[in-house]
């Protein structure tokens, strides 16, 4: 229960984090983005590590279902591998509410007791949840300063945003390769090469991370990402059986038989 409590302690700290990162500026719109890190963190598995490019904003008007997969694979110089395999499912109303259902059973490296979890961010309620669905409960925090923005609108804020530093010093660049279908969605295929000079975090040679991804403009959704990096190992992350419907609304609330645990104090956006 200790490390239940810790793990949702840190998962809305670092959600936190997430929106203060992706915020605009004081004069533009304020927009929350939540939902978990960027995996370039490497903080996490599961929730807490899957991707949020184009997914997880609070998007009006783009509704839709899907199944999350994620593999990682890190392999040591004795031959020795670490191999991780995760579903999540998806789901986004027209409302711009989401929710993440998934079994989580790692935080950071620690293995933990298996838990199966629910993860629902709600702007029109201004509130988030983890449901726990195992011993029916729900922690509840509340979100202040999120607005809601149109496909549209996300559109114009994703073409203006400055990409996302990684921690370490590097040169990067990036390739647009094409448009592709997949899942029926035009996706646009980006290649991203970064790289980490020598000396710059102790290295005796340039590490070379690569990173290449299919990401739906209509949608706003990650559907494919495969990252190499020399220090991590390989993540593949694929989002599959994409319906493009209405979910049903009762997937973005509470149950009435769940106990609530918790209630936090308010998450804000920057201004």
């Amino acid at each position: 229960m200790k490390i239940m409590a810790c793990f949702f302690s840190i998962l809305f700290a670092v959600t936190f984090a997430v929106a203060q990162q992706f915020a605009p500026q004081a004069n533009g719109p304020q927009v929350m983005v939540l939902g978990g890190l960027n995996s370039d963190t490497n903080v996490t598995h599961g929730f807490v590590y899957h991707e949020v490019m184009r997914g997880g904003e609070f998007v009006r008007g783009a509704p839709y279902t899907g199944t999350a997969v994620t593999d990682t694979t890190q392999v040591f110089a004795d031959g020795n591998r670490i191999v991780n395999h995760s579903i999540a499912h998806l789901a986004r109303d027209s409302e711009g509410r989401t929710r993440r259902e998934e079994t989580v059973s790692n935080l950071g490296p620690l293995p933990t007791e298996a838990s199966h979890l629910v993860f629902i961010t709600d702007p029109v309620a201004r509130a988030e949840y983890v449901l726990n669905l195992d011993d029916h409960t729900a922690t509840v925090r509340k979100l202040e300063g999120a607005k809601i923005i149109t496909a549209e609108q996300k559109r114009d804020l994703e073409a203006a945003a400055k990409p996302i530093q990684s921690p370490a010093p590097t040169e990067s660049h990036q390739d647009a390769i094409g448009v592709d279908v997949i899942e029926g969605l035009s996706c646009d295929h980006m290649m991203l090469f970064e790289t980490i000079p020598t000396g710059s975090i102790g290295n005796e040679r340039p590490i070379v991370i690569t990173s290449e991804t299919w990401a739906s403009p209509d949608l706003h959704l990650l559907v494919i990402r495969k990252k190499k990096d020399p220090r991590f190992g390989e993540t593949i992350y694929k989002v599959t059986h994409i319906v493009r419907a209405e979910p049903d609304a009762s997937l973005f609330q509470v149950p009435k038989d769940f106990k609530v645990l918790e209630k936090g104090g308010a998450l804000q956006t920057s201004r």
